[in-house]
């Protein structure tokens, strides 16, 4: 092998070293590897125009895209909720300071799993997706909310909790590359709610119907067989 091959190979090699290096640490300040989390809690910087992303207990996966710098205090049941994707974009005009606490359920809002709600003017959803978030922000800005979509909630609605009326309340939702998205100004505690269709309540009113009906007979029989 001439010396001119080796230089010439040595050259590819530091090159390649180059490029692999300066990919992952170009990676790394776009925050396109998601940061480690081992335990429920964080509380960390989020540099504006900088892509990040919190991954915790190696489940619950939370993004964060935003024009200003963000002081964040997170909160999360990874090992409740399980492997989630959340991404929230932000656009404000000034660096904000944000208090996040991700819940599987609200308890005291009355949201459970499997449970049903009748939402302000609409029909009755159901909640399933397992995941609530609420948010606290010392300024005004526009977000977007993201979640991963699937089979089971690919028809689902983004909902805020009102407190003034106690009751939850469901926004325009859009599905978008493989995202349900929605658009606020404010910030509250929100999560995802999938509309019932209209056979199922219709089967629910039937079966309360017969059920009505039945007892009603067996009243009547039995009061006929005293007399």
């Amino acid at each position: 092998m001439s010396n001119k091959f080796k230089k010439i190979l040595f050259g590819v090699v530091v090159l390649s070293i180059f490029i692999s290096f300066y990919s992952m640490n170009t990676m790394a300040a776009n925050g396109q590897s998601p940061i480690d989390v081992p335990g429920d809690t964080i509380q960390t910087r989020i540099q504006a125009e900088n892509r990040t992303q919190l991954q915790f207990r190696e489940r619950t996966r939370l993004t964060f895209n935003c024009n200003v710098n963000i002081e964040l205090n997170i909160s999360c049941e990874a090992m409740k909720i399980g492997a989630k994707n959340f991404e929230i974009e932000i656009d404000a005009e000034n660096d904000l300071h944000m208090n996040m606490t991700c819940t599987e359920e609200q308890i005291q809002l009355g949201l459970q799993k499997g449970h049903t709600y009748r939402v302000r003017n609409r029909n009755r959803f159901r909640y399933e997706e397992g995941f609530c978030v609420s948010i606290q922000c010392n300024d005004s800005c526009q977000a977007k909310l993201k979640i991963e979509a699937n089979n089971r909630n690919q028809n689902a609605e983004w909902a805020y909790y009102d407190e003034s009326t106690e009751e939850w309340v469901t926004v325009p939702t859009s599905l978008q590359n493989g995202y349900l998205v929605c658009d606020t100004n404010h910030f509250s505690t929100w999560t995802v709610l999938i509309p019932e269709s209209e056979d199922l309540t219709m089967i629910y009113v039937i079966v309360g119907v017969v059920v009505g009906i039945v007892v009603i007979l067996g009243i009547t029989i039995y009061l006929k067989k005293r007399k």
